[in-house]
């Protein structure tokens, strides 16, 4: 038996292959670009590592592509072979992935919930559960996940400064700003690489609506995070946020053609951050040219692909807006096939489909063609419904946004007010919501009222 630095039991043939695994998890923690490389080195060193196989098959499930999901079933059953002897830890860590393949996701976050009652300070399970309950949307469990296991983590232990990142994030997504800020601050100085933990800032300077900090914050660690692989194109566009909220529109498009979406990709992180970025310009009426044509055509190659309703969404929208509409009823259509075909609720993100995948999928559509008022006849009920989409509050936001649009153009008035009135109560520091709130103040015959959302606008906006 050897262990790892944290002190954990691995069985394997050499502390070689244990040092190895310690590695790729470090790597997998700091969202480098080298965890696969360095997962090789396990596989040179022990072919027949059980917790090797178990992290091959993680890292295919984890990018939500089909052509590593499709590997995770060959892994899985080298990791069954080898579970025998194995400890109860790692055969728990088995049997996860083995639910992770099943579509069975709440079981597989049960049993890390379960090995981490018995070793809190196993790094993996903790930050894996932690991403796939933030994929759930299950903020509670995120929040509660890292509670129970923080009294067990302190500087002398190696990866603190990790788990107290994903601390804060768990904070932030649960509004608690006050906490989250100072423990993410925290992560970056013991680590600047840990871009989980300054992605959590990012998120509270957002939420709070300080944005010259927000985009002072990015740009003081851009060096640093540049090099931590394609999640630093999201970190970009969180800085991008603030550029659109203060009205500099040269800066997003800027900013969108030479860091968020550069050259065409494959990540799904890349094709949130640009589907999205240009939703919102299109929103606000700023001419986006030709730019929705790249992001489609990527998205047109995942029709048939089914593995997470969040990234979906962000397929049909770039479809849509490119005027690819048949490619996106296509999809649409391919999302009811798949809920369809698990009616019991065995795979757990059909259920997510039937429940908001498919009828946000509808309004993107509804909002393409212009309908306006059957975009808001379905996000009105399902507008709560969407917060087992997974993603942050800041990038489903981008729906709440197509809603108030849609009645702004249709001409409904005062549920626009209505709102907006909501809108500016949970974002007061928006200058552009403010704007927005005052035209339908104005449409109202509001005008005393329309004048003061005016002025605030504009004193946010000169800022």
């Amino acid at each position: 038996m050897y262990y790892d630095k944290r002190g954990l039991a691995y069985t394997a043939s050499s502390q070689a292959a244990v040092d190895a695994f310690d590695a790729s998890v470090d790597e997998f923690l700091a969202s480098g670009r080298d965890a696969a490389l360095l997962l090789k080195r396990i596989a040179e060193v022990d072919p027949d590592m059980v917790m090797g196989q178990v992290l091959r098959g993680y890292f295919y499930r984890l990018p939500a592509l089909p052509h590593l999901a499709a590997m995770s079933g060959d892994t899985l059953a080298k990791a069954q072979s080898l579970a025998a002897g194995a400890t109860d830890r790692e055969k728990k860590h088995v049997n996860a992935l083995a639910a992770w393949c099943a579509g069975d996701i709440r079981k597989m976050n049960a049993i890390w919930e379960s090995i981490l009652v018995d070793h809190p300070h196993d790094i993996l399970a903790l930050r894996i559960a932690h991403t796939m309950h933030f994929f759930l949307g299950d903020l509670a469990h995120m929040r509660d996940s890292m509670a129970r296991v923080m009294p067990r983590w302190d500087e002398s232990v190696p990866g603190y400064g990790y788990v107290l990142g994903c601390r804060a994030f768990s904070l932030e997504e649960n509004h608690d700003f006050e906490n989250a800020e100072p423990m993410g601050k925290r992560a970056v100085e013991i680590n600047e690489n840990d871009i989980w933990a300054g992605h959590c800032v990012a998120h509270v300077l957002e939420g709070m609506g300080r944005r010259q900090e927000g985009i002072e914050w990015v740009d003081a660690h851009e060096e640093a995070w540049q090099k931590r692989g394609t999640f630093a194109h999201h970190m970009w566009w969180h800085r991008t946020l603030h550029y659109l909220e203060l009205e500099q529109f040269d800066a997003v498009l800027d900013a969108y053609d030479n860091q968020i979406w550069a050259k065409p990709s494959q990540d799904n992180t890349d094709l949130g951050n640009a589907s999205s970025m240009l939703m919102r310009l299109d929103i606000l009426g700023i001419d986006v040219g030709d730019r929705w044509d790249s992001v489609a055509e990527v998205c047109a190659e995942r029709i048939d692909t089914r593995l997470r309703p969040f990234n979906d969404l962000h397929y049909i929208m770039a479809l849509t807006m490119a005027g690819r509409r048949e490619d996106a009823k296509a999809m649409l259509a391919s999302m009811r096939d798949f809920a369809d075909s698990y009616p019991d609720g065995s795979v757990t993100i059909a259920t997510t489909y039937r429940n908001a995948g498919i009828p946000v999928a509808e309004a993107i559509l509804a909002h393409g063609a212009k309908d306006y008022a059957k975009v808001i006849e379905i996000m009105m009920p399902t507008r709560y419904k969407m917060l087992p989409l997974g993603g942050s509050w800041a990038q489903r936001d981008v729906w709440e946004r197509m809603l108030i649009n849609a009645a702004l153009k249709d001409g409904q008035h005062s549920l626009a007010r209505a709102l907006l009135a909501e809108r500016t109560d949970m974002a007061p520091t928006s200058g552009p919501s403010w704007a927005m709130y005052a035209d339908a103040l104005d449409n109202c015959g509001e005008t005393d009222e329309a004048q003061t959302a005016r002025g605030k606008a504009a004193e946010l906006l000169a800022a």
